[in-house]
């Protein structure tokens, strides 16, 4: 269950930039989008994840409701959490899959992702962090 946790984790901000990017066309169509490295990597994890055929087709099910529901709002962080609730569900269900998707990510090497509204993206941050608000 630990794999699948992990890696729920870990691919659930490529899978939202993704959606971010895209919309809900990333469920319809499997076409070369031209995106940057965080962008490619949500596609080709999701693409993996969609094509595959699960035991479990309610899951599924459950999954592409989540990515739906994230395609409307990608900067709420509770749909965020519902994706990566369903992406830790579907992965406990086809734990072959795991290996293939810790491959894809280990071959990505670091990416810093921010998402939502004043967010800051950084490897490493000495201090304090300002986005420019006023208040007052």
């Amino acid at each position: 269950m630990t794999d699948a946790l992990v890696l729920s984790q870990q691919i659930a901000p490529y899978i939202t930039a993704v959606v971010s990017s895209y919309g809900t066309a990333v469920l319809t169509r499997s076409v070369d989008l031209s995106a940057d490295a965080t962008v490619s990597l949500g596609q080709r994890l999701l693409e993996k994840i969609l094509r595959r055929s699960p035991e479990q087709p309610a899951q599924q099910d459950a999954l592409t409701a989540a990515l739906q529901d994230l395609a409307e709002d990608p900067s709420d962080p509770d749909l965020q959490a519902a994706l990566r609730v369903q992406l830790k569900k579907f992965l406990l269900e086809e734990p072959d899959l795991i290996p293939d998707l810790s491959n894809l990510v280990a071959q990505q090497g670091t990416t810093i992702v921010a998402s939502g509204d004043r967010s800051v993206a950084a490897h490493t941050i000495y201090g304090g962090v300002h986005t420019g608000d006023h208040h007052g």
